[in-house]
């Protein structure tokens, strides 16, 4: 046999044994991810459809399902289980929850107290309950938000933001420290399950924006109010914040180089700032769960269930 027949051999054996590491690296990184979202419109800010978009680009799967009601904090949602926006085939939470795999819930806290019958630790424990028996890795995330513009339309988003919680009804339910003690108390109260309890820190994403636009740092921009587009609700670029933290939190991965197309933001440079900011914060919270080893793992979503996770919209009953 030849040398060049043997060196031949020898390529052609080293490409192959290459591809097989190749694509089971790829399979082994692609994630699929079942998500089930609980909150009002600001939770739809999210835009899952284009979040869907940005997670494909990157080889994963994103399925999803909803009980969205305009306005409505969680306790309203958890007394009026048949009305609002779903998912079909996984509907609104009393037939999701208990019925269906998921690896990952979120909650949106909204206008409630922490400790009271109808306040958000009450009730993120019932969603919490109700979704642990059929799905026993799932991970729990607690939606930081963000504070709303006064009537006028002014805010202080670094005050309102760094506020301390103090159960007063003043509005400090939207601070950090809020979102945070949250978070915490449903630690305490899930200590089998505390390592998959974790925070989508939305809100401080946009607090570290708002540095950088007070530093100069994003062209265009001369305070991060300018990302809303009512008193609560996002424009376009709001949307892509925090639908690009939802991303890097929940997949756990760096945002860098993703589209903003399916946002409609076409301005690279902002894109790229968003990105670097989103990462910084998630990638170095404690409470993100990103950078330390999950005890969950995606749960394998049945072929039937993933032909019919087809997007549509429940009968609108009522609230807002």
């Amino acid at each position: 046999m030849s040398y060049r027949r043997v060196v031949r051999m020898l390529t052609v054996g080293l490409l192959a044994i290459l591809t097989v590491v190749l694509l089971n690296f790829a399979a082994h990184s692609a994630q699929t991810l079942r998500v089930y979202h609980i909150g009002n419109s600001v939770t739809d800010t999210i835009n899952y459809n284009a979040l869907r978009q940005l997670v494909e680009s990157r080889g994963h799967q994103y399925v999803f399902g909803r009980h969205m009601i305009p306005g409505a904090p969680l306790a309203w949602i958890w007394e009026h289980p048949a009305d609002g926006f779903c998912e079909e085939p996984f509907g609104y939470y009393p037939n999701a929850l208990p019925n269906y795999q998921w690896d990952v819930l979120t909650l949106q806290p909204f206008d409630r107290q922490l400790d009271s019958n109808d306040g958000d630790l009450a009730m993120a424990k019932n969603y919490i309950n109700l979704a642990l028996p059929k799905s026993p890795n799932l991970r729990i995330y607690v939606y930081s938000r963000w504070p709303r513009r006064n009537e006028n339309g002014s805010l202080d988003f670094d005050e309102k933001w760094l506020r301390k919680y103090t159960s007063e009804g003043n509005g400090t339910e939207e601070s950090r420290d809020y979102f945070e003690k949250l978070t915490s108390e449903l630690r305490k109260a899930y200590p089998k399950t505390q390592d998959r309890i974790f925070m989508v820190p939305v809100g401080d994403v946009l607090y570290e924006l708002n540095q950088r636009i007070k530093a100069g740092q994003v062209p265009g921009y001369t305070n991060i109010t300018q990302v809303y587009s009512d008193g609560i609700h996002f424009n376009d670029v709001g949307s892509y914040i925090v639908g690009s933290t939802f991303y890097a939190t929940l997949f756990k991965e760096n945002p860098k180089g993703l589209t903003a197309s399916p946002y409609k933001v076409n301005n690279p440079e902002l894109v790229s700032i968003i990105q670097d900011a989103v990462w910084k914060v998630v990638s170095t919270h404690p409470l993100s769960g990103v950078g330390v080893a999950s005890a969950s793992q995606p749960q394998t979503q049945t072929q039937a269930q993933s032909a019919q996770a087809k997007k549509h919209n429940c009968l609108l009953k009522g609230f807002g």
